[in-house]
């Protein structure tokens, strides 16, 4: 600073002095004083060195010190009672990386979760380094997002359980269906049959039809009971449950299959080969429905402890806007169906190529292949 003073004759002259060095000017300290103390939670500035070199109001409320009696303190003795770098302190990492960092880290204390933030600010004329050192409370997010977490956890159980019962349902449906009605109707044929052979020309016209009617309706007992349940699932695995439901498509629609099971049999726990099989179908229908293919390969095979189902088209190729839309209800089925059995789906498209849908299941150890 410069300053007039007086010589021995009683002459002016101008006097160089030196100021206090401080990391900010007094003006700019200001102003970042009355802009920090305006902040509900607490704030330090720190230098590299973990000096403290300001502190706004809030450090009274929550730490019970006085800003004015932290300055130029070493911060992790002076507000944690620390000799070294506090635990939830991400002074170092911004420090060596010159740039913000922000942990979440729950209080050894008091238990509450705090978001602890570094900030670099510019350098300072001295070429010593500052940071904003932000605390503030975020036990009552946490305690959401655990509750949501919770909740959602729920919900996925609920699932898991729904589904099942739907699929204990379906295979008690589906036996019902083919051994009540359907050996009442086998039965009802048979009589036919014999009627057949003790009458008469004339009656023998009326009951033909008659015939033939009950045989179609057990033709469809047979296709709804398997549906419901397939038979093949529970007595010949998941691949020859695959196997057989890639015949049935082939009824109905023009497009190529391919199917590869490597080994050609994989056991796998019940609710896992249901999940996997309905994953299948649901996969092979959107492309029926959606991607105007011509081919489809389905893949199954164990591999570094896990088993893949891979399902690829050669269509128009799904979108990402496709995959995340809020109605898509099949690929979400396929997601969620994964989820439930400790599975993850990728889904991937590429316009004029197709899709490619990857569902990787871990295997329990008690799962063996044969």
């Amino acid at each position: 600073m410069v300053r007039k003073t007086a010589n021995r004759n009683g002459q002016k002259e101008m006097v160089q002095t030196s100021t206090p060095k401080t990391d900010v000017n007094s003006a700019d300290q200001m102003s970042c004083g009355d802009l920090l103390d305006a902040l509900p939670f607490y704030v330090l500035l720190v230098d590299e060195s973990h000096n403290i070199v300001m502190a706004n109001r809030a450090v009274t409320e929550h730490l019970g010190v006085n800003p004015s009696d932290i300055i130029g303190c070493y911060c992790p003795e002076a507000i944690h009672g620390t000799k070294g770098p506090w635990y939830a302190c991400p002074l170092e990492e911004a420090v060596s990386k010159n740039a913000t960092v922000v942990i979440e880290a729950q209080d050894k204390t008091t238990g509450r979760w705090i978001n602890s933030a570094m900030y670099p600010v510019p350098a300072q004329p001295q070429g010593r380094r500052i940071f904003f050192h932000m605390v503030t409370d975020i036990t009552d997010r946490k305690e959401a997002e655990e509750l949501l977490k919770t909740s959602r956890q729920q919900f996925r159980d609920l699932s898991r359980h729904l589904e099942t019962v739907r699929e204990e349902e379906r295979s008690s449906i589906a036996r019902e269906i083919h051994d009540e009605l359907g050996q009442t109707l086998v039965t009802l044929k048979i009589y036919i049959s014999l009627l057949l052979k003790q009458t008469g020309k004339m009656a023998d016209d009326h009951t033909k039809p008659i015939y033939a009617l009950v045989d179609s309706a057990i033709n469809t007992i047979m296709r709804l009971s398997t549906e419901l349940r397939p038979a093949v699932l529970d007595d010949l695995g998941l691949a020859a449950a695959v196997e057989w439901q890639i015949n049935e498509f082939k009824k109905w629609t023009a497009l190529e299959y391919h199917f590869v099971s490597k080994p050609a049999r994989i056991i796998l726990d019940k609710e896992s080969s249901t999940a996997l099989f309905r994953i299948t179908h649901e996969a092979i229908t959107n492309v029926i429905r959606h991607a105007g293919a011509t081919r489809v390969d389905i893949l199954l095979q164990k591999k570094r402890g896990k088993v893949e189902l891979v399902i690829i088209d050669n269509g128009r190729g799904i979108t990402d806007a496709e995959i995340h839309a809020k109605r898509s209800f099949g690929l979400v089925g396929i997601s969620e169906r994964a989820h439930l059995i400790g599975g993850v789906v990728n889904i991937e498209g590429s316009t004029g190529v197709g899709t490619v849908i990857k569902v990787t299941l871990p295997i329990l150890t008690k799962q063996a292949t044969v």
